[in-house]
């Protein structure tokens, strides 16, 4: 028997448009229809595949909306520090809530740490 693969990553999310929109600012392309849809998959790289749903949501009546930090974390690189300063100041400046500030972590990564609009957190990180 083959061992589990490992192929994609599933966000639960409230409004479709609203979370595009985030992830266009971090580069993530959607179709053009993608603000009509409930649902959307998209490649991520290395045959892995990034999905968003309102569909989950909407069918788990145990589910409770994330609040506090997040458990699992998206990490996102850039090509610099500056790169990493300029993408938190466009969100944060878009409305989105800035976790933390660009800093320099214990390891020697530079990066910042912003919310998506259904609470999970992304990294963003120079490298």
């Amino acid at each position: 028997m083959a061992p589990p693969r490992f192929t994609m990553v599933v966000l639960l999310i409230e409004d479709l448009p609203r979370t595009l929109a985030f992830y266009r600012r971090l580069g993530v392309e959607f179709p053009p229809d993608a603000d009509q849809k409930t649902d959307i998959q998209v490649p991520i790289g290395d045959s892995h595949q990034l999905v968003l749903t309102t569909q989950f949501v909407r069918n788990d009546p145990d589910r409770h909306p994330p609040s506090g930090g997040s458990r699992i974390l998206l990490e996102f690189f850039v090509d610099s520090e500056a790169a990493v300063e300029a993408s938190w100041v466009e969100l944060v400046t878009a409305g989105y809530n800035g976790r933390r500030a660009p800093f320099l972590t214990s390891f020697g990564a530079f990066m910042c740490m912003v919310d998506d609009p259904d609470g999970n957190t992304v990294l963003i990180t120079a490298g």
